[in-house]
């Protein structure tokens, strides 16, 4: 006995297998604990929902459904995560706009050779008090830590010429102490933890 299977069968399947993946992608999402997973679970969410629409457009012969799962896929599925993905990067980008259109309102453009230092150093002074809020890991809190002190640095050389050689000196060498413990302080919290996240510290509490 030879049975014909509907037409709209095979379409009908690849719509549930689809419709599964994209709940699952869904939940494995809710699951993450880490962004980058939940970005690329979300992702795959899109397609999911992407391809569910495509495949009801080839059914039913619906062009405009077709020019929306496209959409879908473009926007949601590939636009939407990578710009998700460096947000980080957009938020010092915005921090970089705010610095020197505020220091170049409060300060002006200036001629001298250290006119574009000023608002550098305020947009470099940003973007490391951002890696220090940020960032979960010590050792990165510590990088940004380094790259806001270049930045006071870079700023008193663009309003005095540079400070005092003993003064540089001075402040160079509590750098390096500084420097020098925090390593020691996130080595520590390596060997404690197993690892450098400052979330666990939270452990400590009583």
């Amino acid at each position: 006995m030879n049975l014909q299977l509907p037409d709209w069968l095979p379409r009908s399947n690849t719509v549930n297998l689809l419709a599964g993946a994209f709940l699952l992608s869904a939940l494995y999402a809710a699951a993450q604990r880490r962004t980058l997973a939940a970005i690329t679970a979300y992702r795959f969410n899109s397609l999911a929902l992407g391809g569910i629409a495509l495949t009801v457009a080839f059914a039913t012969g619906a062009h405009h459904i077709a020019l929306a799962a496209l959409l879908v896929i473009a926007v949601k599925g590939v636009t939407i995560p990578s710009l998700l993905r460096t947000a980080g990067m957009l938020v010092c980008g915005a921090l970089v706009v705010i610095a020197f259109s505020q220091t170049r309102a409060l300060f002006g453009s200036g001629v001298s050779i250290l006119a574009s230092c000023l608002p550098v150093s305020v947009a470099t002074t940003l973007v490391g008090m951002f890696l220090m809020v940020s960032r979960k890991q010590a050792l990165m809190q510590v990088v940004g830590l380094v790259i806001l002190e270049n930045a006071i640095f870079l700023a008193a050389v663009s309003l005095t010429y540079g400070m005092p050689l003993v003064v540089e000196m001075g402040v160079l060498l509590d750098l390096l102490v500084g420097v020098a413990l925090l390593g020691l302080f996130v080595s520590r919290i390596e060997q404690t933890h197993g690892s450098g996240d400052t979330t666990k510290l939270s452990d400590l509490k009583g």
